[in-house]
């Protein structure tokens, strides 16, 4: 009797420590939330989510990702909300810092953003954003929950009522269309994420500089603040530290500008891995 109670009870822990063996080597589910997932058959997908799926790969087994579009004000919202979160290419501020695990290095790096308008406006090589729209009176199309840097964003802020904003999924990719058809007379973009899209564009529009955006900027990915985020920035920080990882973005960055903007960007990049922070 007392062999069949201890072998039971033997049993029964067995049991259990598999079970627990089981859920330890349970993928971790992580939800990728953005307004611009593209991963239709036959659609080449644009620079940075192509680095996003190339992380991604390295993820398995230990993570399971799955996308969700949704507008840029609703990425957020979902970030805060959900504890299974991530977001990609997101510029990293003091305001946003509270609410979301960011990657110690970034993925992406852009030159300035550009204001790109028709060549039949005549602007001059550099312009800022009160000439664009009192001395030009162009009408530019801007991104509802974007951020474009600190001084144009506190440029928007202050004009806001001069300027075209969209909202909903897919905005950025829709408002580049409504340029295209003469919609709107200008946006503000990276002339990478043109040229990308439709090599055609680097002469049907010209690329202007804007005095408001001087620094180049940087993308990073984010993830909710829960222990689930958490594990998940801290594979990321693991995969962005690792050199052949950086030299395949650096070269990703290089294909994907032109000019002297494919250089400057890969100093850039090179300079800021190279620091190789400590991994949290």
């Amino acid at each position: 009797m007392h062999y069949f109670f201890l072998l039971t009870i033997l049993i029964v822990m067995e049991t259990f420590s598999t079970h627990a063996r089981s859920a330890d080597l349970d993928p971790i589910e992580i939800k990728i939330v953005s307004d611009v997932l593209r991963i239709e058959p036959h659609v080449k997908p644009e620079m940075n989510f192509s680095t996003l799926l190339f992380l991604n790969q390295q993820m398995h087994p230990q993570f399971n990702i799955s996308f969700i579009p949704a507008s840029r004000l609703r990425e957020w919202r979902e970030l805060e909300t959900q504890p299974d979160v991530c977001l990609y290419n997101k510029v990293k501020n003091p305001t946003r810092e509270p609410f979301a695990y960011f990657s110690q290095l970034p993925m992406t790096a852009f030159p300035p953003q550009r204001l790109v308008t028709s060549p039949s406006f005549n602007l001059p090589l550099t312009v800022n954003l009160e000439q664009a729209i009192n001395d030009y009176g162009l009408l530019i199309g801007v991104i509802e929950g974007r951020s474009y840097g600190k001084h144009i964003d506190d440029f928007l802020m202050t004009h806001k009522e001069q300027f075209l904003w969209l909202a909903g999924k897919d905005s950025a990719s829709r408002l580049r269309e409504m340029l295209r058809k003469h919609k709107v007379d200008a946006v503000i973009e990276y002339s990478a994420t043109f040229i990308d899209e439709n090599s055609k564009d680097k002469t049907n529009f010209s690329f202007h500089q804007l005095h408001e955006a001087q620094e180049s900027v940087l993308g990073f990915i984010a993830c909710a603040k829960s222990p689930i985020g958490k594990k998940a920035i801290t594979a990321y920080n693991r995969l962005l530290a690792q050199p052949q990882n950086q030299q395949y973005i650096i070269d990703a960055h290089k294909n994907a500008s032109f000019g002297n903007e494919a250089q400057f960007i890969a100093a850039a990049l090179t300079g800021l891995y190279r620091a190789k922070p400590a991994i949290k």
